[in-house]
């Protein structure tokens, strides 16, 4: 009886876990398209509002949910009291420290650190320009994203439930 439930569990856990991966990769999609959403938001604060950078990510930053509304927060709040730092080591920072929880994976934070690299000092074409560069990858990394899922996700949910089988299978 003791075996059973433990049988049970081993294939519940492993079931969970591949459910888990699997969210996990839906998660950064989502996370994508809403950075997607908040790179156009920004690209309108420069462009119609004509809002220097500071007064653009503060208020963005008022309007979206978390994780990126401690970001973009975060970033306006110290470049209004920046004390010689550069926009560049404000970004970075920022981002290590607000973007860490995300799903995001270390190759979507550096190309958003990337971005943060042009963006600080440059006049408003450019930094039109950078952001709508950086909008255009982020389309494409959501479409390869999605790509990805589809496949993947069907992937995680066997091996779950198909290892812990395997596993229920040894203690058996």
């Amino acid at each position: 009886m003791l075996k059973m439930i433990g049988v049970l569990l081993v294939v519940t856990a492993s079931t969970g876990l591949g459910f888990s991966v699997s969210r996990d990769l839906k998660l950064r999609i989502d996370q994508l398209h809403y950075l997607r959403k908040l790179m156009l938001m920004l690209q309108g604060e420069i462009k119609y509002v004509k809002a220097p950078l500071p007064e653009a990510f503060a208020s963005i930053g008022r309007r979206i949910r978390e994780p990126f509304q401690a970001f973009f927060a975060g970033v306006a709040q110290d470049m209004d009291h920046c004390e010689g730092e550069t926009f560049q080591k404000i970004w970075d920072r920022r981002i290590r420290e607000d973007l860490r929880e995300t799903r995001l994976t270390k190759t979507d934070l550096e190309s958003l650190r990337h971005m943060g690299e042009n963006i600080g000092y440059l006049d408003h074409e450019m930094q039109l320009g950078t952001l709508g560069l950086y909008t255009e990858q982020l389309e494409n990394e959501i479409h390869a994203a999605e790509k990805v899922f589809g496949s993947k996700s069907r992937i995680y949910h066997c091996l779950g439930v198909m290892g812990g089988i395997f596993i229920a299978i040894l203690i058996l």
